[in-house]
């Protein structure tokens, strides 16, 4: 029951900044990504999906104020340059437990993630300077 309160919050927070930023004018937010010890900067973007149709990829993020690596919020299972990558296109998981050296998917404890309803848009960038 607590998984799932944590889902529904992580849910309601992704769509309110969305909304918020869309209608004020501002900035989108701008998330950074970790993809198999790479750090990929990010835009959210404006979408509307069907989970439904089409593919997505799992897109991982601590609930409890952590993040990962370097400060890094989010950790993909699927980035740029990989066969299996979606474009963008993220479905979120969350958990209330993580480990704040992870910067790969292979880091984490999968059973620890909730799934959430939240599916949204967010192509990733290289940055500069990854090693």
């Amino acid at each position: 029951m607590r998984r799932l309160r944590i889902a529904i919050l992580a849910g309601l927070l992704a769509t309110a900044l969305l909304i918020v930023s869309s209608a004020f004018g501002q900035a989108l937010p701008r998330p950074e990504t970790w993809v198999d010890g790479e750090r990929f900067g990010g835009v959210v973007t404006p979408a509307t999906f069907d989970p439904a149709n089409g593919n997505f990829d799992e897109l991982y993020m601590c609930t409890d104020g952590t993040t990962f690596k370097d400060g890094v919020p989010l950790i993909s299972e699927s980035g740029p340059g990989d066969q299996d990558y979606n474009g963008g296109r993220w479905h979120l998981n969350v958990s209330t437990n993580c480990d704040a050296s992870a910067d790969s998917v292979e880091d984490l404890d999968l059973g620890e993630f909730a799934p959430t309803m939240t599916y949204f848009e967010c192509p990733l960038l290289p940055r500069r300077g990854n090693g």
